[in-house]
Formats: structure tokens, C-alpha cells, sequence
């Protein structure tokens, strides 16, 4: 059996300064799984239509399947349509997109042929064994949307989460040119980086968010030694020297981020590292002990400086948790970064400001503020009316686009798209363009590399606030597609 596992692509537009490839964890964990169970496995992260032609000519797969997330959705699709037309392959589609919307998916694109839900590597295992029969009986393998014969589309029962996530084998990084991919530009301190995941799932139910979807509600770490043998590899084999956790709470456990610490410092590795954190579980000890062992940044999802608002989107932090936690990280010697979301259903010019005000307060290193995007999934897509909810391929490609907003649309009751976006430039500007913040941000730099990759950051966000506050005409390069 041979698969090809794609990464649809998606373009960062003003952003591309900031960014850089990430490499695909999620199926670079299925590439590793399939291949421990005798699958012949290629990975193509967010090829070119050329790049995946010569794939399909060269590997000659019968599976092609294909991660997406939202904004990414219509780039999927021309995928397996590429597929479809060159190769006749089966077309599997996982990841956000396909686990928040469904079975609309299948109804609305004969092109794809299933839809893997939630947690992917043994439903794909078991889809890829199914394949090897002569008639493939879809209808008992657990996570799976699919055909009947009769057109009719059937959603099989959820597959249980792998809870001892110790027992998968590390992400398959060899399949690909491993020095393309690093973390984006503000975090990666301009040291060859790497990626990686010590936990999967949240156990918290934020209104706007949809990380729950494909890796559920429940927290399951990895273990410390765990953690560090990926670690190991990373520095041995791929000469990895900063390191950026992606789970969605690094510190929940603090005990267990103690542990992973205290193994970093016997290594003596020459390595940097930056975390996700909630203000709650930042201690100033915790603080120090992460600064010692190569922590560089921690970022907090601080999302509103309102505490009805916070309370209303189902934060379960209080103003002054998130001022302890910036505190203890300036004290650390640690870089900080609080995101910020302004447009919430219940959101006014007030309560915006008041986020604003808020965060210059705090004055963590680094403020991102974001404009709401309702991600299918999550509780901010019921306040969609129903004639904006997607439903089409089409409607799909107008939807989410996080760069420009000018085909977007406001859940704040008589703000328009494009003043929300307006504000939310004008928030960043009136966040950095203070001489407390530029001093701030310029004494946590300490090489030259740093401070060269700070500077392609800012270029990147003064592009992005530029283009909203003065858009062009035309579309966004956020828009581009496959065709591309």
C-alpha cells in the first residue's frame, strides 16, 4: 500500500515576513504510525500544483490523503481534485476542517471520497487495511465519514482517544528536508528550530476556539522522559537548537514541566525553547527555573481585558492571575506574549478599549491582537445568521480570512468588517508606539540574530497594519489558491 499524506497550503500574504514552514506534526505522527504498521508513506507539506503533480507521477499512490485546516479548506479541495483527475487515487480528508463540518463536506464535494474525524492514526490504519481487501467495508471503522453505495453519506460512531500517547512513534521528520522547517520568525530567537508537541488535548471549553476537535477535551501529557528522547533527536539528528512546544498548555502540569526542566539542564544543551501557558499555572519559581533551562518566551491567550467578557467566552482566568504571570515571567528575565481577540458577539467599542488599555498594562513583550473568526466547531459559529454560515466549496473561500477582513464579516452588533479590522491595527499600533514598549521589547535582545529575526517580525505586522488600514485594490494574497 502506498500513501501520500499532503499538507494543504495556505498563504500568509503581509504576514510571510513572520512566518516560516512549519512542519505538519499531525501528519507527520500518521506517517510514523502507517509506517510501523508496513505502509510505504510520502509527505508533501503545502506542495505547488507542479510539486504535487510530480508526487503523484513519481509515487503513483492509491491513498492521498489530506490534512486542512479552514482557511486552508479550498486549497484541500483543488488537491483532491488534482488527484482525482491525474491518478483516479482515494481521496481521505482529516484534520479541523474536516472533523468540524462533516458530513456537509461529502455531500457538497464528489471529489473527496471519506473524511477521517478527530484523532487520526489508528483510523487511517485501519482504513489503509481495509483498502487491501477487494470490498472495503467502511461502515466498521470507527472516526470515519463515508459513502453507501447508494449515495447516501454515514457518519460511523467516534473512535476513543489514544490515552497513552507515550506509545506513538515520534513524528516521521525524515520524510522531508528537515532544515525547510522551523518555527515562525518571532519565535524561533534566529537559531535553526524545530517544532513539537509534549501533550495533546485541553481540558477547556473557550468559546472561540476548536483545538478540542480532533484532539479532545481530556489533557493526556507525555512523559518527561518521553519528551526528552524526542528532544534528544532533535539536537543529535537534526541539529535543533531552538525548540517551540505547540500544545496548547505547555505548564498545566507543573510538576511535569519541573521535571522536563531539570533533565533540559542536565543535558547541557545549548538550546532555547518557547511554550504556550495559562496565566494560572505561572508561578514566579516555575518562572525562573524555565529561564534557566533555555525557556526564552512563554505565550498566554489573554483574549480580553473585560471580566464580563472573559466570563461570557469561558476564560476561567482573572485580570489580576494575568498580571501575576507577565510579572513573574519580566522579573524570570522570560519574553512574554499575550494574544488579544476584539469583535466577540457581546463585544462594544468600550469593552475593546478596555482590552487595549489592558494590555498596555500589562505591557507583555510581545501583543497580538486578532480579530474574531468564528472556526465551525466552535460556540462563536451559532451566532453566524444562517445565510452567512458556509455551506459550498465556495462560500468556504470568502471564509476566514485572518490577513485583509475585507471579505469577512463583524459579530459586534453595527461595526463593520472593515472597522473591526481598522481597530484592530490601530490597537497594535497604539500598543508598540510607546517608548515604555520599545525599551521593553529592545532589552530582551541578545544577539544579533535575535534581534534580526524581531526585525522581520515588525516588518511583517507593519505591512499587515498598513494593508488594513489602507487596503488595496484587488484581492488579498491571502486568497491565492492552488492555481497559484
Amino acid at each position: 500500500m502506498k500513501l501520500l499524506l499532503v499538507e494543504a497550503p495556505y498563504f500568509y500574504g503581509a504576514l510571510k515576513t513572520m512566518t516560516r514552514p512549519h512542519f505538519p506534526l499531525g501528519l507527520g505522527y500518521l506517517a510514523a504510525y502507517v509506517r510501523t504498521q508496513g505502509v510505504e508513506v510520502r509527505l508533501l507539506p503545502g506542495p505547488s500544483p507542479a510539486e504535487l503533480q510530480t508526487a503523484l507521477d513519481d509515487f503513483a499512490p492509491q491513498v492521498v490523503g489530506v490534512s486542512s485546516m479552514t482557511p486552508a479548506f479550498p486549497n484541500a479541495l483543488k488537491i483532491c481534485q488534482a488527484v482525482k483527475a491525474r491518478t483516479g487515487a482515494l481521496t481521505v480528508l482529516g484534520g479541523h476542517h474536516a472533523t468540524a463540518v462533516g458530513a456537509d463536506i461529502l455531500a457538497e464535494c464528489p471529489e473527496i471520497d471519506l473524511l477521517v474525524y478527530g484523532e487520526g492514526e489508528l483510523t487511517l490504519t485501519q482504513l489503509l487495511q481495509a483498502q487491501d481487501q477487494n470490498k472495503p467495508d467502511y461502515a466498521t471503522i470507527p472516526g470515519l465519514i463515508h459513502r453507501q453505495p447508494d449515495g447516501r453519506i454515514c457518519t460511523n460512531p467516534p473512535r476513543p482517544l489514544i490515552r497513552e500517547v507515550d506509545s506513538l512513534p515520534f513524528p516521521a521528520r525524515d520524510l522531508v528536508d528537515s532544515q525547510a522547517y522551523g518555527a515562525h520568525r518571532y519565535i524561533d530567537v534566529g537559531r535553526a528550530s524545530a517544532t513539537m508537541i509534549s501533550s495533546r488535548g485541553c481540558p477547556f471549553t473557550c468559546a472561540f476556539c476548536s483545538s478540542h476537535l480532533t484532539m479532545g477535551k481530556g489533557y493526556r501529557p507525555r512523559s518527561a522522559a518521553n519528551v526528552m528522547a524526542e528532544i534528544d533527536g532533535l539536537v543529535g539528528s537534526f541539529g535543533v537548537r531552538h525548540i517551540a512546544f505547540e500544545d496548547d498548555t505547555f505548564t498545566l502540569w507543573p510538576d511535569r514541566v519541573r521535571e522536563i526542566c531539570e533533565l533540559l539542564l542536565q543535558r547541557r544543551y545549548d538550546l532555547t525553547w518557547y511554550c504556550l501557558s495559562r496565566v494560572e499555572s505561572m508561578t514566579p519559581e516555575l518562572a525562573r527555573l524555565m529561564r534557566r533551562a533555555g525557556c526564552r518566551l512563554v505565550s498566554f491567550g489573554i483574549e480580553s481585558g473585560d471580566p464580563d467578557i472573559l466570563t461570557r467566552i469561558r476564560k476561567k482566568i482573572s485580570l489580576s492571575q494575568a498580571r501575576a504571570a507577565i510579572e513573574a515571567c519580566y522579573q524570570a528575565g522570560l519574553r512574554s506574549q499575550c494574544t488579544f481577540i476584539l469583535g466577540f458577539p457581546f463585544d462594544t467599542y468600550r469593552t475593546m478599549e478596555t482590552t487595549l488599555r489592558f494590555a498596555q498594562e500589562l505591557s507583555p513583550t510581545i501583543a497580538i491582537f486578532f480579530c474574531l473568526i468564528p472556526y465551525p466547531g466552535t460556540e462563536m459559529f451559532r451566532y453566524l445568521p444562517d445565510s452567512l454560515k458556509p455551506r459550498t466549496p465556495r462560500d468556504w473561500e470568502s471564509f476566514a480570512n485572518m490577513i485583509h477582513n475585507d471579505n469577512y464579516l463583524s459579530l459586534v452588533p453595527g461595526l463593520s468588517p472593515q472597522r473591526l479590522a481598522q481597530l484592530t491595527e490601530r490597537w497594535h499600533l497604539r500598543f508598540y508606539l510607546r517608548p515604555r514598549q520599545l525599551y521593553r521589547m529592545l532589552r530582551t535582545l541578545r544577539t544579533r540574530e535575535e534581534f534580526f529575526s524581531f526585525l522581520a517580525s515588525g516588518w511583517g505586522l507593519a505591512r499587515k497594519i498598513a494593508l488594513n488600514l489602507f487596503p488595496p485594490r484587488g484581492p488579498s494574497p491571502a486568497t491565492r489558491d492552488m492555481s497559484s
